[in-house]
């Protein structure tokens, strides 16, 4: 019974937020990717790729509101976006913060088409370049979807790798909020606690298959100086765990966010 409930709140929820977007939503197993939505009160193409994951990504983030953006405060200014795909989540965040400075990074040249166009609809920026533990150059590999796609270091990679001090260089120093979907590089990205000194909130998804544990992982967060909180797993190996600076406040950490659903994708 409990369980009944929990999917009739949901797509209750996810009614309510299409209609802000303004789009139908009846129910997953018939939806399909909108070609636009509403922003600011306008109406805004988007420009998204025709695959499950997309449309994955699309209910998660702006129909589950599974990042929490919803329970940050709306003083939220400077927001880091590392793994952007398509700009789905960059552009949440322009529709929850109007006047935040967004930057965004997504390595996978095939993804330009997409979040060029949903950068200039959003009004934000996307820097075609990986991030990771140091300075130099990635390649890519590839998944089963465009959303699983995965970087390694390589001398001989055309693609940029910048590290994350460099990443909040760019926004002024300071960032209220990074998210991180980058399948399995946060491994390396937690690691320098300096960089992350002048980060107040994370939201990531984590993927244990990547050669850690959560253990591991909460542990690398108290490290450089964050408190984790609320844990949602998705599978046996990955999910969103929320974590904040301490002393910073723990919006991120106890966001309400909507319950993911085993097997599914971030």
């Amino acid at each position: 019974m409990s369980s009944f409930i929990q999917r009739i709140k949901t797509l209750l929820s996810r009614r309510r937020r299409a209609r802000r977007l303004g789009i139908d939503f009846q129910r997953a197993a018939s939806f399909r990717l909108p070609k636009n939505i509403l922003i600011s009160g306008r109406q805004v193409p988007l420009h998204l790729p025709d695959d499950s994951g997309s449309k994955t990504a699309f209910a998660d983030i702006m129909l589950d509101d599974c990042y929490g953006l919803e329970g940050l405060p709306d003083t939220t200014v400077f927001v880091l976006d590392i793994g952007a795909h398509s700009g789905l989540f960059s552009l949440a965040a322009r529709i929850r913060w109007p006047r935040a400075v967004i930057h965004a990074y997504e390595p996978n040249p095939a993804m330009r088409p997409f979040w060029e166009h949903q950068a200039k609809v959003g009004n934000f920026a996307v820097f075609p370049e990986a991030l990771g533990a140091a300075e130099g150059f990635v390649s890519l590999d590839f998944g089963e979807d465009s959303v699983h796609t995965q970087v390694h270091s390589d001398v001989r990679g055309e693609i940029r790798c910048r590290t994350l001090a460099t990443a909040v260089s760019r926004l002024g120093g300071r960032v209220d909020l990074v998210k991180m979907d980058c399948e399995g590089a946060e491994k390396d990205l937690l690691q320098n606690a300096e960089a992350w000194q002048n980060v107040d909130r994370i939201a990531m998804e984590y993927h244990l298959w990547a050669g850690y544990s959560l253990a591991d992982l909460k542990g690398w967060l108290e490290k450089i100086g964050f408190l984790p909180g609320k844990v949602i797993p998705a599978g046996n190996d990955f999910g969103l765990l929320f974590a904040s600076r301490a002393g910073s406040g723990s919006a991120v950490a106890n966001a309400s966010v909507a319950t993911v659903q085993p097997g599914e994708r971030r």
